[in-house]
């Protein structure tokens, strides 16, 4: 289960300036000033293949005539504004070393890796930070990166050629880059990758269908396995959950189809019949269908279901298990779900009723002891609780209430299982929940510093969390 709020409707904020990539082989270009700074930009263009021409004082305005784009290292503020003037009379891009305002492009930081260039901008705002960002890029990118690529150009041709579906294409430089011959090309071995990539080539025939069930973990992108960041970036089809945020999903191919097959309380686009039918129907040879579930598929996700019907079809399925909401919670919290001679025990429930109205056994639970942590048990918070204490759970137990765990969103209350019903009323949590009761959550671990045990033993026995109102938001 996720914790992730709708996706919000505000619009992504405009690009600052837009990337681009220019052709400059034997175009003519102009570099004014007579520094290291015009040293500098002027050979990164002749290595572009451009005709440098240089200047070290502004020259006169018809010395712009059939410029593509100028840069000017000057001081003087008023030489620069007269550049800028006569270049864009002349039709020319206009860049000013260190003064974004009169610039019509930026020149980016960048990482070369033979025919593979890395640009990383901010549009000036922080030029340092962009120059931090590629030494950090640089470091997980070797130099074999740039044979990889050279080995890409030359076999482009003959991919095109052999490989005229677009799908095919696409799996062919997945499994370059990513597969057999990028390690070998990593680890110093040309000839060999070579090798591994003519045999790829060979062996065309498209994969049998497979659906990958990914974890999605509890909300924050960065929560995220590798794995599963991984799929999501290579997916053709992602199927995902109302509460996948817009933060995971842009991981996804701009080419990728996004369907949203969530199922909100009291509102379900699609029911679990309509989704298994839809997951069959995607699930194509060749084709990376992506199955997204918030928190880990097999805990309250219906991912078993999911699974079996695939396998009554004859589709295989690969399982990516994420972070489940109770583990999301505990550590947001600070908070130990077991503890030695406190808590050996943890017990996972949901308090949604499940389609013929069965509940779990609450005073059951109340007897078995540990840690307890209950998905979607909001709505049933009155009765659970009553029933736990009925089945022998003291009622000033800690309990916990988290709402939407580890994102910015994130509420919690801290309050008692005698208090618990109340606590969520009061504190109308209406988005997705976790309730967490037991011994082994009364305390943070590590246990906080001197300085802050007062807050912390404020925030514990608050009177006004235990009536409902939020401890922190």
């Amino acid at each position: 289960m996720s914790h992730l709020p709708p996706n919000p409707s505000q619009p992504e904020p405009g690009l600052s300036h837009f990337p681009i990539f220019l052709e400059l082989a034997r175009r003519a270009v102009g570099v004014i000033g007579d520094g290291a700074a015009a040293d500098t930009k002027a050979a990164l263009l002749a290595r572009a293949g451009a005709e440098v021409r240089r200047w070290s004082t502004p020259p006169d305005a018809a010395a712009f005539a059939g410029l593509v784009l100028v840069i000017a290292a000057l001081d003087d503020a008023e030489a620069v504004r007269a550049c800028q003037s006569a270049a864009r009379a002349a039709g020319a891009l206009f860049n000013a070393v260190d003064q974004p305002a009169v610039c019509d492009f930026q020149v980016p930081s960048m990482i070369e890796r033979g025919p593979m260039t890395i640009a990383i901008g901010t549009g000036g705002a922080a030029p340092t930070l962009a120059r931090t960002v590629r030494s950090r890029i640089e470091a997980a990118v070797p130099p074999a990166y740039g044979a990889l690529a050279r080995m890409s150009q030359r076999l482009r041709p003959t991919v095109r050629r052999l490989l005229p579906r677009d799908g095919d294409r696409r799996r062919f430089w997945q499994a370059m880059a990513t597969g057999r011959p990028a390690d070998l090309m990593l680890a110093g071995q040309p000839i060999a990758a070579e090798r591994e990539a003519e045999r790829l080539l060979a062996d065309s025939t498209p994969p049998p269908p497979l659906v990958h069930l990914v974890g999605a973990g509890p909300g924050d992108p960065e929560l995220l396995t590798r794995r599963a960041a991984r799929l999501i970036a290579e997916a053709d089809v992602i199927l995902h959950d109302a509460l996948i945020g817009p933060e995971i999903l842009t991981l996804a191919r701009r080419d990728a189809r996004l369907i949203d097959v969530g199922k909100r309380c009291g509102r379900h686009r699609h029911s679990q019949a309509d989704i298994n039918a839809l997951l069959v129907a995607e699930a194509q040879p060749g084709r990376v269908v992506v199955r997204l579930k918030g928190g880990d598929p097999f805990v309250f996700g219906r991912g078993g279901e999911e699974a079996e019907h695939l396998a009554t079809h004859g589709i295989d399925v690969a399982i990516v298990p994420g972070i489940t909401a109770a583990l999301g919670a505990a550590a947001s919290l600070k908070r130990a779900l077991t503890r030695r001679g406190v808590a050996g025990t943890l017990t996972v429930a949901t308090g949604h009723p499940q389609s013929d109205g069965a509940e779990p056994d609450w005073e059951a639970l109340g007897r078995v002891g540990g840690s307890l942590a209950i998905y979607m048990g909001s709505r049933s918070a009155h009765r659970l609780a009553a029933e736990l204490i009925a089945g022998g759970r003291p009622p000033e137990t800690p309990a916990w209430v988290v709402e939407h765990a580890t994102l910015p969103t994130e509420r919690t209350c801290h309050t008692t299982l005698r208090l618990l019903g109340n606590a969520v009323a009061s504190n109308r949590f209406t988005g997705p929940t976790m309730v967490l009761i037991g011994e082994a959550l009364a305390e943070p671990v590590p246990p906080p510093c001197a300085a802050t045990v007062a807050t912390a033993t404020e925030r514990s026995t608050s009177p006004a969390c235990r009536s409902g109102a939020p401890v922190s938001a």
